[in-house]
């Protein structure tokens, strides 16, 4: 009885045991994604704030520039001065316009389930299963059908030796 509470006290150890790696395995791999997430974020979060400000930028100096033009209406001279140079920034502008349209495209992801874990979940004896060994009783009735061959030898040769 008690090697049956030993035995039973093994497994369910042994059991135990291979549950808390695959926990610690399992937390490891959670701790590196929620970090690889972490770290996407910031750096989606950085790039929509540079894009914001970049934007901020252009429509401010396109109002400025706005404004400046009906100033000099009056003066012909001096609107065909700041109207080039107007041009010049709205050229400057554009392609600042083109940066920003360029790079708008924050990276997007999404969690996929890994197809081995998948699998692994499915299985009705994924994390183990217990396998039968020969029992207490049957190793004793092989124990005890050896010593009765032993006893046979012995008989057979004590009977030749005193048939000699």
């Amino acid at each position: 009885m008690k090697s049956v509470e030993e035995e039973s006290l093994t497994n369910i150890n042994e059991l135990r045991k291979f549950r808390t790696e695959i926990n610690k395995y399992l937390d490891k791999r959670e701790n590196e994604l929620l970090a690889e997430i972490d770290q996407k974020k910031q750096t989606s979060k950085m790039l929509l704030s540079d894009l914001k400000s970049k934007c901020t930028n252009i429509k401010s100096d396109s109002e400025k520039l706005k404004s400046e033009l009906p100033a000099h209406e009056a003066n012909n001279m001096h609107l065909f001065v700041v109207g080039k140079r107007t041009m010049k920034e709205l050229a400057g502008l554009q392609t600042a316009m083109e940066d920003v349209d360029r790079k708008r495209k924050v990276p997007r992801c999404k969690f996929h389930r890994d197809p081995a874990t998948e699998q692994l979940l499915a299985f009705k004896n994924a994390i183990g299963r217990l396998e039968e060994g020969k029992s207490t009783s049957a190793l004793w009735q092989q124990h005890r059908q050896q010593e009765m061959k032993q006893q046979q030898h012995k008989r057979r040769l004590v009977t030749s030796q005193k048939g000699d």
